[in-house]
């Protein structure tokens, strides 16, 4: 199997996966109160990942063998962390009432671009010592 296939896979499967654990109705209310409770609770807010990582990141790149740094793996559970902020907690719409199968195909690209790396050079970002910033170089 390629690797682009491997992430494709993985991405889609470890969303569908931590969309489960925070909609099942037999871990909707532990996962839930864990997420609202981060925000004002470290203790709460290292709890709840450390269960994004037990449950869904390890198990799912063990089962299908994919081989990436800690630190990949920690920025895709940092922004499984932020959808069930979005998603649960404030309810943006229209990501709070998306189904999982709407969802998914839009949260999987930013995750295996966090697997992956950079597909292109980052860049330059304008220090403006001693002159105006010019805004139409920020990359946002």
């Amino acid at each position: 199997m390629s690797a682009e296939r491997v992430s494709n896979d993985f991405t889609e499967r470890v969303l569908r996966r931590f969309l489960l654990l925070c909609e099942s109705p037999r871990t909707q209310r532990r996962a839930l109160a864990l997420v609202q409770g981060s925000v004002s609770n470290a203790r709460a807010g290292k709890a709840f990942y450390a269960l994004v990582n037990r449950v869904v990141l390890n198990p799912v790149a063990r089962s299908m063998g994919v081989e990436t740094t800690a630190i990949r793996l920690e920025l895709v559970g940092s922004q499984l962390i932020g959808l069930a902020m979005i998603r649960y907690v404030l309810k943006v719409e229209p990501i709070a009432s998306l189904s999982v199968d709407e969802l998914v195909p839009l949260m999987a690209p930013p995750l295996r671009a966090a697997l992956s790396g950079p597909t292109q050079p980052a860049l330059e970002v304008c220090t403006c010592e001693g002159h105006a910033p010019d805004l139409s170089l920020v990359p946002w």
